[in-house]
């Protein structure tokens, strides 16, 4: 795969982006949200979601969990990997941009952070993680994952959120890390907007994904929710109408006897199959292209209550986008823009190549087993780091 952006001149894009910046004012903006919290008083922490029963500051620091996760993630892939790594494996000009996603990891911890206190809640502390980093591409391939993950965990969360005060800081995150990952699936030759829909996820559904890259975490600092087994996923491609070979890590996990379904979330939809003998059908109808998490069910229901497995993840969108970017050598901005212009216009077109059209790859399904699974032959290598990660996994996030 071949990737070039128009910001190839890393060196003058950073000054360029400096120059249209304007932290004092976001900076302004976030301090004047904390004191409105503040002034709302420290209640705000303690009252509880309608439907939920949970308290408000219970789910966002939960987000912020996920954030502790994510701004590692980042750091530890950019302390690893340096520019000349990204241009050897022939992303030219992408160092800066994931800088960038970096620095907003880190803004989103500290805003979280900053919300709970102004309302009287502990924030929790970061965790020691173990993270899969051994190439470039694999770790753009498991950061698609848990982009998608952590878009899918905000979503979830926010119709369990009582106070209109915190579904806008959550709603204000959620949307950048949308963002980020239509970005990275775009840079994995997948489209950024495969369905109309995200996917909203339990809490308990998101932590059975992430809680592999756990190794030990402060006390009072780990998640709370206990998660379900995981899913063993061996099928590498996924078409609609296709075989899903699956089976739970923990055996344990199917009462022998009982009826269970593959059940299959994908945007606001849910489609369920017959799981017989390790294996299901994948779905044809409400199921449509983009990540889509599969639980092994009592059902059909993806209530948590009647889940004995899972989510893992699949992705049945054909790995084939390729889009030319003209340069922006005729560009007519002036001012800030101009100074864009000026740092990127040596860089001509830039070219996003992948697989023909006829190929239906996807990125990993996060399986947490021995022998966690991807779903697609471009990220086919995933397979091997979540195979050494605590128990394994079936992509982001």
């Amino acid at each position: 795969m071949l990737v070039k952006v128009p910001l190839v001149a890393a060196a003058a894009f950073a000054t360029a982006v400096s120059a249209v910046a304007v932290p004092a004012d976001i900076e302004l903006m976030k301090k004047s949200y904390i004191e409105r919290l503040h002034k709302r008083s420290t209640s705000l922490a303690k009252r509880n979601s309608l439907t939920t029963g949970v308290s408000d500051a219970t789910i966002l620091n939960f987000a912020l969990t996920l954030e502790h996760l994510e701004d590692t993630w980042y750091k530890m892939a950019l302390e690893k990997f340096t520019a000349a790594d990204f241009e050897a494996a022939g992303y030219t000009g992408l160092y800066p941009l994931l800088e960038q996603v970096s620095r907003d990891e880190t803004s989103h911890v500290g805003f979280l952070k900053a919300a709970l206190e102004a309302a009287g809640a502990t924030p929790v502390q970061a965790c020691n993680y173990s993270f899969p980093l051994t190439t470039v591409k694999d770790f753009l391939s498991l950061s698609q994952v848990v982009e998608g993950v952590g878009v899918s965990a905000y979503l979830g969360a926010a119709g369990a959120i009582h106070e209109p005060d915190y579904v806008t800081a959550a709603g204000s995150i959620l949307t950048v890390e949308a963002r980020h990952n239509a970005f990275v699936r775009f840079l994995n030759n997948y489209t950024p907007f495969p369905q109309p829909y995200d996917t909203p996820l339990s809490a308990t559904n998101v932590v059975t994904i992430v809680t592999p890259f756990f190794d030990s975490c402060p006390e009072g600092s780990a998640p709370t929710i206990k998660g379900k087994s995981a899913i063993n996923v061996t099928t590498t491609e996924f078409t609609l109408g296709g075989t899903l070979e699956l089976v739970p890590a923990d055996a344990s996990a199917v009462p022998a006897g009982t009826t269970v379904y593959c059940g299959f979330a994908t945007g606001l939809e849910a489609a369920f199959t017959l799981w017989e003998d390790g294996s299901c059908k994948i779905p044809t109808e409400n199921i449509t292209t983009g990540q889509t998490y599969v639980l092994v069910t009592t059902g059909p229901s993806l209530e948590d209550k009647y889940t004995l497995a899972g989510p893992a993840i699949i992705d049945t969108t054909p790995q084939n986008t390729s889009v030319t970017i003209p340069g922006l050598e005729n560009s007519a901005a002036s001012g800030a823009s101009s100074a864009v212009a000026s740092a990127t216009s040596a860089a001509g077109s830039a070219v996003a190549s992948s697989a023909p059209a006829s190929a239906s790859p996807s990125p990993a399904g996060l399986a947490a087993a021995t022998n966690a699974a991807v779903s697609g032959k471009q990220m086919a290598g995933a397979a091997g780091l979540f195979a050494a990660l605590v128990g394994g996994l079936a992509v982001l996030l």
